[in-house]
């Protein structure tokens, strides 16, 4: 994996996260304006739409850029595309927000005489905190907070058909005030756009989480219950000591870990050509697996909102997705050996049993990263990081050597006397191998940058 195309994609982020400030600021100023007749803080609005257009121009480009240079699939895809559609609508936003400014000085001098009970705050509230809660969903990568947003976006829609048709009676009982509320007509129109527009947002965190496209409300409602039967049958578990953030971490890591050192067993059941324990250890492989993307979930669940954490939130993430990915590469190998059944030499065999191994110890070197990595951060301990930057470089040096080792044995695989469908299996089987020890060089290289920083 491109560890600069991660790099990259930090960046995106970081872009996002400044645009999003700018765009909720903007909105809330503009609503604030309105309400005070302020206007100064409507120009402060109108102002800083050109900030707002110049950094949606800068993501586009960098996301272009990054498209071009890396390529990128899956899960990394999905972030750039979704990344793309929601500048598009923080923009929008910003625009709502110009409109909504833009309307202040008129009020002004018009010395805002409106008599009609008509009032607009609950709306605004509401709205306000539908762009709040899609933006800390996208900053949590919370898909449950994401779906919520989605089903509030019907209670704005109510709210303005109330704001337009108690203004549209007022108007007609008096006519000296058609024009103000003509302009409070359109400020409703405004924050029912603002709510929209973040119900987009919304949507995007979760095709970008899931990988699934939300469109429809009863799609997000059944979401939501599927998550309450969950937190049920959490609640029926006995309960666990909460841990710290590092300690979630190295579990993670030791249950990753588990799932890589049950592969030697699971190669030598299907070289014997004993596929029914091959199975056996699949489920077990597969138990483990979802025991890990349980932490990890967990790790990304309940990190609170403005949370002070000794390391970037997004580079924590990035870090616990490549370490999440060895558990998901020892299972790809065994959903790969359930495809084609090959025979190979003895000496064959051991050598791609040895390359297992090679990757797992080097995966095994994650504990002792994350727990310098900790005594580091936490206290200090300039030691602690010395020490984790020489795990980081035992760990590239190996991934190193397990590269060159493969190389090797890709070579004595194209020499055999096999078909070429059994030999392009036994390439991916290395492949899938060399990904333990990759994703593991990955995760080192993140918490490298992590430690990095002074």
């Amino acid at each position: 994996m491109n560890v600069l195309l991660q790099k990259d994609l930090q960046d995106i982020k970081q872009y996002l996260l400044e645009m999003c400030r700018l765009v909720e600021e903007s909105v809330r100023t503009a609503v604030k304006a309105f309400e005070e007749g302020n206007e100064d803080l409507a120009q402060r609005v109108i102002d800083q739409d050109e900030e707002i257009d110049a950094i949606e121009n800068e993501i586009l480009l960098f996301c272009l850029k990054t498209l071009a240079l890396h390529h990128p699939l899956a899960a990394d895809l999905r972030f750039i595309t979704s990344a793309m559609s929601m500048i598009r609508d923080l923009e929008r936003l910003g625009d709502q927000a110009v409109n909504i400014a833009e309307l202040v000085p008129d009020l002004i001098n018009r010395s805002r005489i409106f008599t009609c009970p008509v009032d607009l705050k609950d709306m605004a509230r509401e709205a306000l905190a539908m762009l709040n809660g899609a933006i800390d969903a996208f900053v949590t990568q919370d898909t449950e907070k994401a779906c919520l947003i989605c089903l509030r976006d019907e209670k704005v829609d109510r709210y303005k058909q109330v704001v337009i048709r108690e203004t549209i009676e007022c108007m007609e009982k008096n006519p000296k005030i058609i024009r103000t509320g003509i302009d409070y007509i359109i400020v409703a129109q405004n924050l029912e756009r603002v709510a929209d527009l973040a119900t987009n947002i919304a949507e995007e965190v979760i095709y970008l989480v899931e990988g699934r496209i939300v469109k429809h409300q009863h799609i997000c409602q059944q979401r939501i219950e599927d998550i309450k039967k969950e937190k049920k049958e959490e609640k029926k578990l006995p309960k666990k000591d909460k841990k710290e953030l590092f300690a979630c971490l190295e579990q993670h890591a030791q249950y990753v870990l588990s799932c890589t050192e049950l592969l030697p067993e699971a190669l030598e059941a299907y070289f014997e050509k004993e596929y029914d324990r091959c199975i056996k250890i699949s489920e077990d492989i597969i138990r483990l697996e979802r025991e890990a993307d349980r932490i990890k979930k967990n790790i990304r669940g309940h990190l609170p909102k403005g949370i002070i954490m000794p390391v970037d939130k997004f580079e924590l993430f990035l870090y616990l997705k490549e370490q999440d990915a060895v558990a998901d590469a020892a299972e790809d190998i065994l959903k790969w050996l359930t495809f084609k059944k090959v025979t190979i030499a003895k000496a064959l065999e051991q050598e791609v049993l040895t390359l297992t191994k090679q990757n797992i110890e080097t995966t095994k070197l994650l504990i002792p990263l994350i727990g310098e990595s900790k005594s580091y951060l936490s206290v200090g301990d300039e030691n602690a990081r010395e020490k984790a930057k020489e795990v980081v470089r035992k760990i590239r040096l190996r991934e190193h050597e397990s590269d060159v080792f493969a190389t090797e044995l890709k070579r004595k695989v194209f020499s055999l006397s096999l078909d070429a469908l059994s030999i392009y299996f036994l390439i991916r089987l290395i492949e899938f191998i060399c990904d333990i020890s990759g994703h593991t060089e990955n995760a080192a290289d993140l918490m490298r940058a992590m430690i990095a920083k002074p």
